[in-house]
């Protein structure tokens, strides 16, 4: 019974993958995860499917043990026991179901050697929005909750190299406050220019322009309109080609290429294999440009 429900589970992520992996959502998905990277696809997937705008997930037990937090029994009065919530009508918080690999160790009766086998057990896990701290006990600050891309880089000495990149190939970069949720920069082919938002931290900066930059060597204006090669597929290379600049410069950002890779079988082989090709011949020539200038 307990693996039908998981199985059912799994199939309703792919087919939601099906619908989902070639629409704008796409976009805000990769970015979506990168508070999750320690989580499987399946499982950051579910997240997003029932709480997309979850910050920090744990199950009950967790919350309780590692942080002196509790889910509430109810998120309008945020009373933590049932009994005292007082509302008309209780709203509970949202229990994010997590599939939980089970390994365990079984002799193969023909062979008579032992064999690691997986299930799958159903979990839940609740969102930081909808925890309380616990009473009478210290809190404890959450130190691994990521809100964005805010490590240590040394932007005066990558800043410059990334830019002289751009201003050998005859474009410009200008940084400007930039208002619009969840745009970060973008690239002006028309202006010949790349634009990076302003306010925010140096590390977004340098990532914004090695996604630019992508875009600047793998794409023109002309191929950004040709509605042959759909947005997310543009984006997804010029994020692509970001993260595999930003591991050259030893810049630890989060892991897309299972995304990546789980989402492009869902598309067409020969787009697939000549985004590929594109992403690895364009950071091919950007790390060849940043090793001229002296290495990482």
């Amino acid at each position: 019974m307990k693996t039908k429900k998981i199985n059912k589970t799994i199939e309703k992520i792919h087919d939601q993958v099906k619908k989902f992996i070639n629409s704008e959502d796409y976009l805000n998905y990769l970015k979506f995860i990168k508070k999750f990277h320690n989580r499987s696809f399946n499982n950051q997937f579910l997240i997003m499917m029932f709480k997309p705008n979850s910050k920090y997930v744990m199950g009950y037990k967790q919350w309780i043990e590692k942080f002196n937090r509790i889910p509430v029994a109810c998120t309008e009065c945020r009373a933590i026991a049932v009994k005292d919530c007082n509302c008309i009508e209780r709203v509970a918080p949202v229990r994010i179901p997590q599939l939980a690999p089970i390994i365990y160790n079984k002799v193969n009766e023909k062979t008579q050697e032992e064999e690691e086998r997986i299930f799958f057990k159903d979990v839940f896990v609740f969102d930081l929005e909808d925890t309380e701290p616990m009473p009478d006990l210290p809190i404890k600050p959450i130190e691994e909750l990521v809100k964005e891309i805010n490590i240590p880089v040394n932007f005066e000495k990558l800043e410059p190299r990334l830019k002289k990149i751009i201003q050998d190939n005859n474009f410009n970069l200008r940084y400007e406050m930039i208002y619009e949720h969840g745009l970060k920069g973008w690239t002006d082919f028309d202006k010949k220019e790349i634009v990076v938002k302003e306010q925010v931290s140096d590390s977004e900066k340098i990532h914004v322009l090695c996604h630019e930059i992508g875009h600047m060597f793998a794409h023109t204006r002309e191929d950004l309109e040709n509605m042959k090669r759909p947005r997310p597929l543009k984006e997804c290379e010029a994020e692509s080609i970001a993260f595999v600049i930003a591991d050259f410069l030893n810049i630890n950002t989060e892991d897309f290429s299972i995304p990546y890779i789980t989402g492009w079988t869902q598309a067409n082989e020969d787009v697939l294999q000549a985004s590929v090709k594109k992403i690895q011949e364009v950071s091919t020539k950007i790390m060849k440009l940043l090793e001229e200038q002296g290495g990482k």
